[in-house]
């Protein structure tokens, strides 16, 4: 049975003859006036589709074998409609003599979440709880276990915690998409944990001891030599985002920032330009 045929229209119907056989029919099957919940369902997820002209056309070439459907949840997220409704046939045959192969298990739609953690989150990893809604308009809570290193625009899948809007078909998944909000100290570049370090004038040339905070709290101290220039790097290596894929571990990349200074100060800056002139007869 094809969505046209859930609304009782033909696959040539305008928007206002569709919108009209859905307002009929759910009027009709509404659960608050004794109606039956599943056809209200079925009726619903017909009118979402048919009624959006992106979904309808790929609807359509899809009828035609046109490849599967895909159509978008309110969260944003997509799931297949093979996975709701399954194959057109029971089994097919593969290539050769490789036998049948089953189709994809009907299930319910996935469903789609965001959460956004801290920049130490992203770092240390974390435990977190979520609450969403589902498209019964109940609401579910899930712990989800952020691992250390994750970037933002990675997703967590976790089975069977999507929509259960057809009890008689296994719930959908849960897709969590992670986003990990901008930090005033840190930045990430690839692997690596980047923070600036501002050093006066003096202090780029003459050469200095520093400490440094890194992004769990912990200080580290580097020497910085005489005459460095801006934009200049320190790297404490094995401090960085844990990279399990790959099997290694970023650094800690230090980036200096010099500060210059306003000498508005009449007597000094005669003293630092004669400072200058004895600097600049130092043989090179």
């Amino acid at each position: 049975m094809t969505y046209y045929d859930i609304l009782g229209v033909s696959n040539t119907a305008n928007p206002d003859e569709i919108k009209k056989a859905y307002r009929k029919l759910a009027n009709q099957h509404h659960p608050d006036k004794g109606g039956d919940e599943h056809k209200f369902k079925e009726i619903s997820v017909a009118y979402d589709v048919l009624s959006d002209s992106n979904k309808r056309a790929e609807y359509d070439q899809s009828l035609m074998g046109g490849g599967g459907f895909r159509f978008q949840n309110m969260d944003g997220g997509f799931s297949d409609m093979s996975d709701l409704f399954g194959g057109m046939f029971g089994a097919h045959f593969g290539s050769g003599f490789a036998g049948f192969q089953h189709p994809r298990q009907r299930r319910n739609r996935d469903l789609n979440i965001r959460c956004t953690i801290t920049f130490k989150d992203s770092y240390t990893g974390k435990e977190l709880e979520a609450t969403y809604p589902l498209p019964n308009g109940k609401k579910e809570t899930v712990v989800i276990s952020v691992p250390p290193g994750i970037e933002t625009g990675q997703t967590i899948q976790y089975r069977g915690l999507g929509d259960n809007s057809f009890p008689d078909l296994p719930r959908g998944n849960l897709n969590v998409t992670i986003i990990v909000a901008l930090d005033p100290k840190f930045t990430r570049r690839g692997d690596d944990i980047c923070t600036v370090l501002e050093l006066d004038s003096i202090e780029a040339m003459t050469g200095c001891s520093k400490d440094v905070e890194t992004v769990d709290g912990k200080t580290v101290q580097i020497k910085i030599r005489p005459g460095v220039e801006h934009g200049g790097e320190y790297s404490a290596s094995g401090m960085g985002f844990k990279n399990a894929r790959m099997r290694r571990t970023g650094n800690f990349v230090i980036i200096v920032a010099i500060r210059s200074l306003a000498i508005t100060d009449e007597i000094l800056k005669k003293k630092l330009l004669e400072i200058r002139d004895e600097i600049n007869r130092i043989p090179k």
